[in-house]
């Protein structure tokens, strides 16, 4: 083959290859939404008492049916791990933590894989309210494969959360005010 030729065949799959990218990045950006998952619920106890319970990361892995082990503090700019259920299904990741004001806010980041791909900010607020706390968890995901794809994800992470917020409510009224 001549060089022209070459040149005719290299112009053809870079065309191919642009053409391609184009395709995937704009399915993924019709199918991308970012989302939040959220759960709360009413404890009868001070937000002080309540705090004691969702700080304690070294206890985490004793009541926490969701977030079954923490490794680390929780003190803005540390990084921590995580791990999210039990045996072969479980996923560990080490975020980022963003926030820790005591009885009232904490929040971490962390993402799956590669940072932008899919991303979550956690945050667990505590306000108080008559007879006690309202604890609130909100995640909310970013990143290029959230959204439609990632329903599923999202639903069953509302649920667990749910369950870890019945989980503290039953340790902190548990202990004695």
């Amino acid at each position: 083959m001549d060089d022209g030729a070459n040149m005719g065949v290299r112009r053809l799959l870079l065309k191919g290859v642009l053409l391609s990218l184009v395709v995937v990045y704009g399915a993924l950006f019709a199918l991308h939404k970012d989302s939040n998952a959220h759960a709360d619920v009413l404890i009868n106890r001070s937000p002080s008492d309540v705090w004691k319970v969702v700080s304690n990361s070294a206890a985490y892995r004793s009541w926490n049916p969701f977030i079954t082990r923490v490794d680390g503090d929780f003190r803005e700019g540390a990084i921590i791990r995580i791990t999210l259920g039990t045996g072969p299904d479980s996923m560990v990741f080490k975020p980022t933590v963003l926030l820790v004001r005591p009885a009232q806010d904490l929040c971490w980041r962390g993402s799956v894989w590669i940072r932008g791909i899919f991303d979550g900010t956690h945050c667990i607020h505590l306000t108080p309210v008559a007879d006690g706390t309202r604890l609130e968890q909100i995640e909310s995901f970013s990143g290029l494969l959230v959204g439609r794809l990632t329903e599923d994800v999202i639903e069953e992470t509302q649920r667990n959360f749910q369950a870890m917020d019945n989980a503290v409510k039953q340790r902190a009224e548990a202990k004695a005010p």
